[in-house]
């Protein structure tokens, strides 16, 4: 395989199809992990941020589907059926099973919700590098969702850096 890039050119439909397939069904995962997070996290300080990014994560999903869907790309039945296991499965907190803000668990589950937000930041950058080749994509749209996935890594990261310590703390600890 070449390592040279192509500047311009055709996008592939069938490679860019799976390529949205996956992060739509990851989507769907994360919209039920940011709404368990909000959960887990109502009545403390940071509430209303889990609150708003579970707002913004639905939001990003439906945008994701938008475009996919103004690209021509529909999930097939099968991948449906695994979006809404994976979705079913992320709704038992599998990140936090405890459902505890404090402890390691709600450690693990920050790191899982920052890795969501990272890799759907990365989705939309790759959509910014391929809306050069393809005019279907609407890159001031996307580059608006990009800004936004890193502004939520931002606050998934503050959340994280101020909560650690006492996380671990031993009466932070839920009992196992």
């Amino acid at each position: 395989m070449s390592d040279v890039q192509p500047t311009s050119g055709q996008v592939d439909n069938e490679v860019l199809s799976n390529y949205l397939h996956s992060h739509i069904i990851a989507a769907n995962s994360g919209k039920r992990l940011f709404e368990e997070a909000a959960k887990v996290w109502s009545g403390t300080p940071h509430g209303p941020t889990f609150e708003r990014l579970a707002r913004e994560v639905t939001e990003d999903s439906d945008e994701l589907e938008r475009i996919a869907k103004s690209l021509g790309v529909e999930l097939p039945p099968h991948k449906q059926a695994t979006a809404w296991i994976g979705e079913q499965a992320s709704k038992l907190g599998p990140l936090n099973p405890a459902h505890a803000a404090g402890g390691h668990p709600s450690q693990l589950e920050l790191e899982g919700l920052i890795t969501a937000a990272t890799g759907k930041s990365l989705l939309w950058e790759t959509l910014l590098l391929l809306a050069d080749q393809d005019t279907r994509i609407e890159a001031l749209t996307v580059e608006r969702l990009h800004d936004r996935a890193l502004r939520q890594i931002r606050d998934l990261s503050e959340v994280m850096r101020s909560t650690a310590k006492t996380r671990f703390r031993p009466e932070a600890a839920p009992s196992s």
